[in-house]
């Protein structure tokens, strides 16, 4: 895809959730059945396709420390973002809704910008042009569902926060265009030809493996009352799961 074709898909969804929402109210509870679909597709992408295509013709151990890398920089990032990544909107005092959680925007910025690093890939080579496609399409449809219930997500809080709709919208434009922002990093490296391109680009692929892994295994994993699962929860991860199937 080409780099416009690529900001569309990254940005529109994230965009037009987030103003679709704008002036609704979602609950917790609704929101968690989009999250565990969206959890379940990127965990299955990442074991059945995403890993096995990073690992090829790779240094297992470099790749594996960077899987481990990006695991634990989510880990980090959601120090800040309070986990909002996970669909989180967390109650907030008084005092606090008077200014705006800059810690949560930064950090769900920097987690965007991190996931659209390995998307741009015409840097490697012509004759596995098939395999780039598929595991583009893969890296930027898994990208744009877990990012609409994160838009709905990131709204609410605004809102929660008495945030004005025009600075609102201005916000969740910054959101969605983070993703773009991480190919375009890695266009204008390809294009000035930074010394091993394809090793910047399986290493960033690994980091991004890693924030998966965390994300979708810690949405999966959480229960509800009594530590247990709830059944429109478990249909809602196979349907992830048998999607992503579908298309990788």
């Amino acid at each position: 895809m080409s780099l416009w074709l690529l900001t569309f898909w990254l940005s529109i969804p994230v965009l037009g959730t987030g103003i679709a929402f704008l002036s609704l109210k979602i609950q917790a509870k609704n929101l968690r059945f989009l999250l565990a679909f969206s959890a379940a597709y990127l965990f299955a992408i990442s074991v059945t396709h995403l890993l096995p295509e990073c690992y090829e013709n790779s240094d297992y151990k470099l790749i594996g420390l960077f899987i481990i890398v990006g695991f634990f920089i989510q880990i980090v990032i959601e120090y800040f973002s309070a986990g909002i990544e996970h669909g989180h909107v967390h109650a907030h005092s008084d005092s606090c809704k008077k200014h705006l959680p800059y810690g949560m925007i930064t950090g769900l910025y920097l987690h965007s910008l991190l996931e659209g690093l390995p998307i741009y890939q015409s840097g490697i080579i012509e004759t596995h042009t098939q395999a780039v496609l598929s595991t583009q399409q893969s890296l930027v449809f898994g990208i744009a569902i877990h990012n609409i219930p994160i838009a709905i997500a990131f709204v609410t809080l605004l809102i929660e926060h008495k945030t004005s709709k025009i600075k609102t919208i201005f916000l969740l434009i910054g959101f969605s265009l983070m993703a773009p922002m991480g190919c375009l990093i890695s266009y204008v490296l390809n294009s000035i030809g930074i010394q091993n391109y394809d090793g910047f680009l399986k290493f960033s692929f690994a980091v991004v493996i890693g924030i998966f892994l965390h994300i979708s295994t810690a949405i999966m994993f959480e229960t509800g009352e009594n530590h247990r699962y709830n059944l429109a929860k478990i249909i809602s991860m196979i349907a992830g799961v048998c999607m992503a199937s579908l298309i990788s």
